[in-house]
């Protein structure tokens, strides 16, 4: 039987059934499983199509290809809400070159002005295989918390979180609790999504992309870890993870007690909870670069939550990225964007 593209937009019932084939929650990052790109996709109001696909040989999925196609301001491109994809996964290096192919195909035919693409940090991968496939590199580092090697977590955070901590901790006051699939709780979510609006200032993105992560949480796939303070829930971080491997999602707090440490403890009884779970490495995810590098700009801010992963026990590993132009103009409007946001670093 020949090699077969399978469309999601041709036959999605048949796509995600291939797709749960070729995908295996114990060795893949949450964020290939189906609730994570279903997620993805809720966040995309500028959506202008759906191209992923299967790539199949002898009627077996080979390879998973999520390729959504976002409309703005200059035109159509592959990526999320300005920020990367995830590249696809392939069974070897034979379909991986007849996957990018496709891509290329779609993107001359489609007319889309740029693809990036993202390779998971926590994969085994060694270098970036983007590159050979006519991609820029645009990589930056990323902060990975180690689990495994640890026997006391709390002894290896730095000694300003460790202060930080055993504060909270010898206040009776204070108290940790965690909601899972077990004790998914509606109301307490609903805890979780004010406090995103009321430290944000703002609604910042679609009451769905919420829904979507108390659904991880129902299916075993997230947590949601929660700081009382008298009884009442003041902050909260939300982790997903599949196998050996977690991501840490979002947090929120209460503004009227941002005197206090309250993310220190938060995300070692995360670190804590995720070990018992068989969790090896956490990718903490961006703002974790700590400086500018091209398409990645970060403010004061994000250079203190940056700083502030590094308290925890881990180390810096390269996220490998990549953006393929097929427009002169795109990419000289991402190079100006760069020497603009470059300037304006030096000057805050």
């Amino acid at each position: 039987m020949p090699a077969e593209i399978l469309f999601k937009e041709e036959n999605e019932k048949l796509f995600w059934e291939n797709w749960g084939k070729f995908v295996n929650p114990r060795n893949t990052s949450s964020r290939y499983l189906r609730l994570s790109i279903e997620h993805s996709l809720s966040f995309l109001e500028n959506l202008y199509c759906d191209k992923s696909f299967i790539f199949l040989e002898n009627g077996e999925p080979a390879a998973c290809v999520f390729l959504p196609v976002v409309k703005n301001r200059i035109g159509l491109s592959v990526d999320f809400r300005g920020d990367y994809v995830d590249a696809p996964l392939v069974s070897n290096a034979r379909v991986q070159k007849k996957v990018f192919s496709i891509i290329d195909d779609l993107a001359e035919k489609m007319g889309i002005l740029k693809i990036k693409f993202t390779i998971d940090v926590l994969s085994d991968e060694k270098f970036n295989y983007l590159t050979k496939y006519g991609f820029l590199d645009s990589s930056i580092l990323t902060y990975v918390i180690g689990l495994a090697g640890s026997a006391d977590l709390w002894k290896d955070c730095n000694e300003n979180h460790r202060r930080n901590i055993k504060k909270i901790k010898s206040d009776e006051r204070f108290s940790v609790f965690f909601m899972g699939q077990k004790n998914a709780s509606r109301q307490i979510f609903e805890e979780f999504v004010e406090l995103h609006h009321k430290c944000s200032g703002r609604v910042t993105r679609p009451k769905i992309t919420f829904d979507m992560q108390l659904e991880k949480i129902k299916s075993d796939s997230a947590v949601l870890v929660g700081l009382k303070y008298e009884g009442k829930n003041i902050a909260f971080v939300y982790f997903e993870y599949s196998g050996e491997r977690a991501i840490y999602g979002s947090a929120a707090d209460d503004p009227d007690y941002d005197k206090q440490p309250l993310y220190h403890i938060l995300i070692l009884s995360a670190m804590e909870y995720l070990k018992g779970r068989g969790v090896h490495f956490i990718d903490t995810g961006q703002p974790s670069c700590p400086s500018p590098q091209f398409d990645y700009y970060i403010d004061k801010k994000q250079e203190n939550i940056a700083l502030f992963k590094r308290g925890f026990a881990g180390s810096f590993r390269e996220n490998f990225r990549g953006i393929k132009y097929f427009s002169k103009q795109a990419f000289d409007d991402d190079a100006q964007n760069f020497i603009n946001n470059f300037k304006n670093y030096d000057q805050q």
